[in-house]
């Protein structure tokens, strides 16, 4: 049986040796211990050479490589992006010790949910066939005490949606007027064959644990 190294109190997540669950909103107050032990569990990580992503792979779930393999299954609304790029810097972190990342969206990646299932490894990322991405930029709330500090928020927050969006830039096919139309429309949600065919995605995972998508179109 996995041993389970942390089930938090906030139940927003389980990880169980080299699995993370992502099962609620990424919120500040709760998931101090989410970062803390992803930390800790890639520093335990062996240094190999860093993955080199092939041309077809036949499934996610057969390599035969040395590199070590990170699951994250996604099932999330989303919530603050100061936790996605916590989390996205420790990936990274993860990749250059040569890690494999597979993500798996379970049913609903929504906002950073969605930014944090495109960023595994390419030919990696998952999708249950009745699961769907949306994505948005958001909301921000200010508070300020000066039309001069009203300004330089407001230029931070616009700064944080260009962020948003050359993520999406770089690791899907998404033309940057789609990109720029799903971050200011609310209420858009991708299904799984969009989300292939923009490249959110390199795999469906049908009923009976069929697979499509890339090495098999």
């Amino acid at each position: 049986m996995a041993k389970i190294i942390s089930n938090s109190k906030a139940k927003n997540y389980i990880m169980e040796d080299n699995s993370i669950y992502i099962l609620d909103d990424f919120e500040l107050n709760s998931t101090n211990e989410l970062i803390g032990n992803i930390s800790a569990m890639i520093r335990e990580l062996p240094v190999v050479p860093i993955y080199e992503s092939k041309s077809t792979i036949i499934s996610p779930y057969n390599t035969t490589d040395e590199n070590p393999i990170i699951d994250i299954f996604i099932d999330s609304n989303g919530g603050s992006t100061r936790v996605l790029r916590d989390i996205s810097t420790l990936l990274n972190y993860a990749k250059a010790k040569g890690a494999i990342i597979r993500t798996t969206v379970l049913s609903c990646a929504y906002s950073c949910g969605s930014l944090l299932a495109i960023q595994g490894t390419p030919g990696f990322r998952i999708m249950a066939h009745d699961a769907e991405h949306m994505i948005h930029f958001g909301s921000s709330s200010i508070y300020a005490e000066s039309q001069q500090m009203m300004e330089h928020l407001m230029e931070r927050s616009l700064n944080n949606k260009k962020i948003v969006n050359k993520k999406y830039e770089t690791y899907t096919k998404l033309p940057k007027d789609k990109i720029e139309e799903l971050t200011t429309t609310e209420g858009r949600f991708l299904t799984a064959e969009e989300c292939l065919k923009y490249n959110l995605c390199d795999w469906i995972l049908g009923e009976n644990g069929q697979l499509t998508g890339r090495g098999t179109r």
